[in-house]
């Protein structure tokens, strides 16, 4: 689709590096995704419990392989993954709000906290329970 220049200047951004002298001018879409690689670089730096989920996401990725999972299993396995990293994402977004806004926030509003850290835990458990179901399914299939 052919746009006319007043679109296409409307559609990038001028993103500057903290420094006035030196500006780049990237489409909106490319500046989307330096962002999100921006915002899981700081996630992951954020938390330590990041570790852990790249650690056992590993293992998990490792033992999919071993076990040979059909494509849909794959979809699932990684659908299960990355809601527990968008949770924990989400989480911090909430602690990161706590930190600078909760000294003036009534002390009620310290459930929303809460219940971001329970979703994380939900989303957990029902990540394990549908891996542990594929792997299983996946074993059996190879012993019988």
């Amino acid at each position: 689709m052919l746009q006319s220049p007043e679109t296409q200047s409307r559609n990038i951004r001028i993103h500057s590096a903290g420094n006035s002298d030196t500006e780049k001018i990237r489409p909106e879409w490319r500046q989307r995704l330096v962002d999100v690689e921006r915002g899981i670089t700081f996630g992951v730096r954020l938390d330590s419990s990041f570790f852990i989920h790249f650690f056992t996401g590993s293992a998990v990725l490792t033992t999919g392989m071993l076990l040979g999972l059909s494509a849909t299993h794959w979809a699932i396995v990684i659908l299960a993954m990355t809601t527990v990293l968008c949770a924990q994402m989400f989480n911090q977004v909430l602690k990161s709000i706590w930190k600078l806004l909760g000294s003036h926030l009534p002390a009620e509003s310290q459930n929303t906290f809460k219940v971001g850290t329970a979703a994380v835990g939900v989303s957990i458990i029902g990540s394990i329970i549908t891996i542990g179901i594929i792997f299983c399914s996946a074993i059996y299939r190879l012993l019988f």
